[in-house]
């Protein structure tokens, strides 16, 4: 995880982006005991419920050192729109990166 923060504060926004959309489908892998996540697949599809959306959300807090509302979960339901949103967060333009 420490690895992950110095990656996070030293790349730019789209590589804090991949960084954490790589992050967040292998904490929901983890989480909903799947194989394999797609960028683009709803997290309520995949079975995410209040419970393991908390414990998503903590473990990005941890990671990214930023504190995060539970409610981003549901406004960005997939992991590229919350890579997205986090990086700009992350960046301080609280704008999603540009593809």
């Amino acid at each position: 995880m420490a690895e992950l923060k110095v990656s996070l504060a030293g790349g730019d926004a789209a590589k804090r982006e991949l960084l954490l959309r790589e992050a967040i489908r292998t904490r929901l892998m983890e989480l909903l005991s799947l194989d394999s996540i797609e960028d683009d697949g709803n997290f309520l599809e995949l079975g995410l419920n209040s419970l393991s959306a908390l414990e998503l959300t903590k473990n990005l807090m941890a990671i990214t050192e930023m504190e995060i509302p539970l409610v981003t979960i549901v406004d960005h339901p997939t992991a590229a729109q919350l890579a997205g949103h986090l990086a700009g967060e992350y960046s301080g333009t609280g704008e999603s990166v540009p593809k």
